[in-house]
């Protein structure tokens, strides 16, 4: 049996040693840009509805993709929001559908930075019904006169039900430096 010398034992060691400091020591953390517009898709975790609800009332949401910069995880899944009822139209008489307006609360980062949330801007939209009513209320002007302006009153808009489960993108609004770990 051949011994080792106390110098090749000592470097050894220093290697093992060394390596296992190598394994240890986390990666450097980097800062990123979550760039202002990026999406943030969520799902509900509580109800909404336009026939109940009222300005103050909360909804909740989680997190459903992790959202992510240059492939490193920025947000994750399952965190969650809020959001507060500001505004609340009910359906009404010749296609005009319900609304309600949120208020995003900010959204708590990997490194705890908050970021601010808002909804993507959108042309106007009309809804379908809408657009039955506007038709209906034309062809009854033109085939029956006065009397034919109040078939578009009979067509009622739709209301806003939200569940559990149900998806929503909203967006980030304003360029936010996360930590990442």
């Amino acid at each position: 049996m051949r011994q080792r010398s106390f110098a090749t034992r000592l470097g050894s060691l220093v290697t093992a040693v060394a390596f296992s400091m190598t394994l240890a020591v986390p990666t450097l953390a980097a800062d990123v840009v979550l760039k202002k517009g990026t999406d943030v898709k969520l799902a509900f975790t509580s109800s909404m509805s336009s026939k109940t609800a009222k300005p103050g009332d909360k909804v909740s949401f989680k997190v459903d993709e992790p959202v992510k910069v240059n492939g490193t995880t920025v947000i994750k899944e399952g965190t969650p929001v809020t959001g507060t009822v500001e505004k609340v139209s009910k359906r009404g008489r010749y296609g005009v559908n319900a609304r309600i307006q949120l208020k995003m609360a900010s959204i708590r980062t990997v490194s705890g930075k908050r970021a601010p949330l808002g909804f993507k801007t959108k042309g106007q939209e009309v809804s379908s019904r809408t657009g039955e009513a506007a038709g209906a209320t034309a062809a009854g002007a033109a085939v029956l006169g006065p009397i034919g302006l109040a078939a578009g009153y009979f067509i009622v808009g739709k209301t806003v039900d939200a569940k559990p489960g149900d998806k929503m993108t909203v967006e980030i609004t304003k360029d936010t430096v996360v930590h990442v770990p």
